[in-house]
């Protein structure tokens, strides 16, 4: 109601202004006594007008009330007289009329800016509005375009993720599938593209099981791949911790290569090595079966071979010769070469067998009658009557040379026997006749060792005296740590043994030091575990015949931090046997600069004793790279290292009074 009563009053405002001045006029002018003192009534309608009309409608609205106002005056003067003249009425009526247009002509100007402010104010909200609007339809845009560009990188992201976790695990099964079929060296370094086809020296070893096929043929088949898995189980473990290449498995038989794909020194040693504990792990887990093994070692070529199907293989003469050992070994012994040989002899009870031929045209019989007549040769080596059989079976097999080389043996034992003088006669002719024509594919044979044994590094009179032995014979007995914790890392550098002379001299100087029973027990065993850490420092540098800089030196200084976090890792805790190998490399009196955490007699006598230990036994010790010291010339080594303050004098003292 109101709301259209105040439309109504705006729409037709200039029409209630007209009736309303002259309603006013009319009304002040008739009933009103008193007229000018209502002149300034008329101010009121005129401000009006000029705020709702504007300046030009109030200004004429001031007119018409003058007009009016004047006729009334003109028309009834009297009405308007006071004590005034009447010149004063019209001056007054003058200014009153003056004052009136001018407050319609003010009000109206400041209402006409008002209106245009207002109708700018207008245009500019909605110039705004229109504004907002379009930034609310700019921002909806963007938000949905944010939201559409979120939800796509949240998809793409979700793809790319799926499509990283589709190559792993795509990934994942290729290793294991490769893991599966080749050696994890060789998967890496095909990965890595350091994969090469070379010629190298490296040892090769056949591996073969005795009575597997009589066994296989009268079990259930899914009955011998379990007993063949388990057999397998056994010995992968052992190849590889000796870093064998598994090559192939040929049924019940493996061929491994040692010092390929990785390149390792000591790859005689550690073949002969690995496979010796091969043995032992069979016997151990009592498999129903013997197994024969033969090593070779020389050049090979090495590498891939195959068109689609690749292979990391070996190729070469040690390859075949290697298989022909396997097939001539005694069940439950290994049998190696002669260069092999060189390098095993110093840690293992070897005997020399006769020579076996690389020829594949064998007369089997012959061959069997030349193995069993050897091993008869061994044990008898003075029987000239053994010497004569081989010598006639070689002539018989055309192998003039190597019978010749019997029967001279045979004169030597009884030189008066003539019937071995009349084979040596024929046997001289025989070689002749072959030197003089060309024999396509002549025999040749190669000498063949049989291991018995590893030697016990303690019985090694050249550094242990046989009386110091026999005193303290009881200490192996004592060292109740498997050496197959510490000699993967031994034959690396060909430190064989070395646990186990560093472990007893310790015990044999705590022991003469008077030191309690625990401390020598703790002494023993770390003495034994000293060195574990070398793992840490590579085989080459291990390996050097030559002087190391400052940096290696470093390098191989660390090992008893490293020996240490492997001890706590295989659950050896207690903090005295840590901290006697933690200290151990300490010097008795630290150099200027040394950056040497104790001195003097805060190093724990048991660190102080192994550090001499170690330094005899490396000393005395044949290695790979040099030949090892006389004992005398060992003793007067250390104890010059005394003079330089790296030992302690009086465990050094202790030391050269048990050795002498």
């Amino acid at each position: 109601m109101m709301e259209d009563l105040k439309y109504l009053l705006v729409k037709y405002f200039e029409h209630f202004f007209v009736l309303l001045i002259l309603a006013a006029a009319t009304l002040l002018n008739y009933f009103v006594r008193y007229k000018i003192a209502f002149l300034n009534f008329y101010f009121l309608p005129i401000i009006l007008a000029a705020y709702y009309l504007g300046r030009k409608r109030a200004m004429l609205g001031a007119l018409l009330s003058i007009t009016i106002v004047l006729i009334y005056v003109l028309w009834y003067p009297e009405v308007f007289v006071s004590a005034n003249s009447n010149g004063e009425i019209y001056v007054h009526l003058s200014i009153w009329g003056g004052f009136l247009i001018l407050a319609g002509a003010v009000v109206g100007s400041l209402q006409e800016n008002l209106n245009k402010q207002i109708s700018n104010a207008r245009l500019l909200n909605q110039q705004l509005e229109q504004s907002q609007s379009e930034l609310n339809h700019s921002n909806a845009l963007l938000r949905d375009s944010n939201q559409n560009l979120e939800n796509r990188v949240q998809e793409r992201t979700l793809e790319l993720q799926q499509s990283k976790l589709a190559v792993e695990n795509l990934k994942t099964k290729v290793e294991n599938a490769l893991y599966s079929t080749m050696d994890s060296t060789v998967v890496n370094l095909m990965i890595e593209g350091r994969l090469r086809n070379e010629k190298r020296p490296m040892s090769v070893m056949f591996v073969d099981l005795v009575g597997f096929t009589s066994y296989s043929e009268n079990i259930q088949p899914e009955n011998v791949v379990a007993d063949l898995n388990q057999y397998l189980q056994d010995m992968e473990p052992i190849i590889l911790a000796y870093h064998g290449h598994i090559d192939k498995y040929m049924g019940d038989g493996i061929m491994c290569e040692f010092g390929a794909p990785q390149e390792f020194a000591q790859h005689r040693l550690m073949s002969v090595i690995c496979g010796w504990k091969m043995q032992k792990a069979l016997t151990e887990h009592s498999h129903p079966w013997q197994m024969r093994v033969g090593i070779a070692s020389g050049s090979a070529i090495a590498g891939l071979i195959g068109s689609r199907r690749q292979t990391y293989t070996a190729i070469g003469n040690i390859v075949n010769l290697a298989a022909r050992l396997e097939q001539n070994c005694t069940p439950g012994r290994i049998l190696v070469d002669r260069y092999t040989h060189e390098e095993i002899q110093a840690f293992f009870e070897t005997r020399k067998l006769r020579d076996l031929s690389t020829r594949k045209d064998l007369d089997l019989a012959k061959e069997q009658e030349l193995f069993e007549l050897g091993l008869k040769l061994s044990e008898q080596p003075d029987c000239a009557e053994l010497h004569y059989q081989l010598g006639m079976i070689h002539l018989q097999i055309q192998e003039p040379i190597e019978a010749l080389s019997y029967f001279e043996n045979a004169l030597k034992l009884d030189p008066k026997n003539d019937q071995f003088k009349i084979a040596y006669a024929e046997a001289g002719l025989s070689v002749k006749e072959h030197d003089n024509i060309s024999v396509k594919g002549k025999r040749k044979r190669v000498e063949a060792f049989e291991v018995l044994g590893m030697k016990d590094p303690l019985m090694d009179t050249k550094k242990i005296p046989q009386a110091l032995y026999d005193q303290y014979n009881y200490i192996g007995d004592l060292i109740n740590i498997p050496d197959d914790i510490t000699l993967p890392s031994e034959v690396l550098d060909g430190s064989v043994g070395q646990s186990r002379v560093v472990a007893a001299l310790s015990f044999i100087l705590a022991d003469n030091l008077g030191l309690s029973e625990v401390e020598k027990m703790d002494t023993l065993q770390a003495g034994f575990l000293a060195h574990l850490g070398k793992e840490l420092i590579s085989p080459s540098l291990r390996n050097r015949r030559g002087g190391l800089t400052y940096n290696e030196f470093e390098v191989t200084q660390q090992h008893t931090e490293e020996s240490c976090r492997l001890m706590r890792k295989m659950g050896y805790n207690n903090p005295s046997v840590l901290n006697l190998v933690k200290y151990r490399h300490e010097h008795y009196k630290a150099r200027s600069g040394y950056p040497g955490e104790l001195k003097g007699d805060d190093i724990p006598m048991g660190s102080r004793i192994i550090a001499v230990a170690a330094a005899y036994d490396a000393l005395t010790s044949w290695r790979p790279y040099r030949d090892s010291w006389e004992r005398h010339a060992a003793l007067g080594e250390i104890s010059r290292e005394v003079e330089k303050g790296i030992f302690d004098p009086t465990v050094v003292a202790v030391l050269i009074k048990v050795i002498t």
